[in-house]
This record gives C-alpha cells, structure tokens and sequence, in this order.
C-alpha cells in the first residue's frame, strides 16, 4: 500500500510504479490517507474478480489486473464497488495509462498523453520516482511563495497551461538555483512552510 507521508522512492519496481502512478492519478483533489485504502482495496478486489472469486489474490501487476478487467468488462463494476470516482473520469485515465511504455523510463511526454494526468500529476510522479528529475510541481503553496516573493502576477492555482506552466517553473526553478538548493529541496521547504497556515 502507498504510504502518502513518504512517497518519495527511487527503487521501486515496476509494479510498485504502476501502483504509485494509479495513486497519483486517485489523489487529484482528494485525500491521500483515503484514496490509498481506496487504491489498495480496488486492486485487490481486481485479482479476486481475475481469479473468478477464489478467495486469493494472484498477485499480477496493477496494470496487468486492469487490463484482465478491461477484456472481462468488469473495470467499472469493480470501480463503482470501491468508489474509485469521477468513474468516468478514473476510466478513461485508466484504459490510457495501461499504455504508457516501461515507467522506469517514463517521461513526461508519455505521461502527458493519459487523460486525467496534467502538468502538476505527471511531474508529483517522475519527481518521486526518478532521482533525476528535478522540476516544480506548482501547486497553490508554491504559486503563494512566489506571490509573497513580489510576483504579484503569479496564478492562484497550478496553471493548465503548459507556457503558463513553464514561465512559472523557471521563476521557481532559478530561485531554488540562487538559494542553491535542488527544486525538490525548496519544494519541500516551501509545503512545510506554507502548509501549516493554510
């Protein structure tokens, strides 16, 4: 199960990917104490559905258990009875992301092109899973920061657009480079700092 106040692994295995990556697409808005259980209880009702009700769990991978419930036409079914909503939505991400290429190698271009993950998802996940990957994941703590820092301009909320998205990611990007620490360092700084006055 993902554990929401650690999410930062850079050895996962591949199944351990997709597991995070269906986890970051869940929390979008909504609690991720809950949408963890959520996660865990709708992929292990998946390997009971794939294994025709005997009472044990095959173990297969995430996507592989998706893909089984997308050829069986019980993806929705088994959605519905966990509460993995907006299920249209959650679908429509889901039939996409069983796509995407080897996540070891995942970049954001391949992540981009799954409904439902967008600029501030697809980067919460490479950051999280790739040592290397050092870009802001705007969120509303980091557009504050940089409100308070006088860019009176700076959007309220992570912009959906990817020129908006990257004017402001180097904004954020350069001043992590003049505090001289990595954007993941001054990410952190910033959402502890932030988070407790919201």
């Amino acid at each position: 199960m993902i554990n929401p106040a650690e999410v930062k692994n850079y050895n996962r295995t591949e199944s351990e990917l997709e597991e995070f990556l269906l986890f970051c697409i869940n929390v979008a808005g909504k609690k991720s104490a809950t949408e963890c259980v959520k996660l865990e209880t709708f992929l292990k009702e998946l390997g009971l559905w794939h294994s025709k009700g005997m009472n044990e769990w095959y173990g297969e991978s995430p996507f592989e258990l998706i893909r089984a419930a997308i050829k069986g036409e019980y993806l929705m079914d088994c959605m519905k009875a966990c509460k993995i909503a907006p299920y249209d939505q959650r679908y429509a991400s889901y039939l996409d992301v069983v796509a995407v290429p080897s996540l070891k190698f995942a970049e954001l271009t391949d992540l981009l092109k799954v409904r439902g993950i967008g600029l501030k998802t697809s980067r919460f996940f490479l950051s999280n899973t790739q040592e290397d990957f050092d870009e802001p994941m705007l969120d509303t703590h980091i557009m504050r920061y940089l409100r308070n820092l006088g860019h009176h301009d700076a959007p309220k909320s992570t912009p959906q657009n990817e020129k908006v998205y990257a004017k402001w990611a180097k904004v954020f990007s350069e001043k992590a480079r003049q505090e001289q620490k990595s954007v993941r360092e001054l990410d952190i700084q910033v959402w502890k700092e932030y988070s407790k006055t919201n």
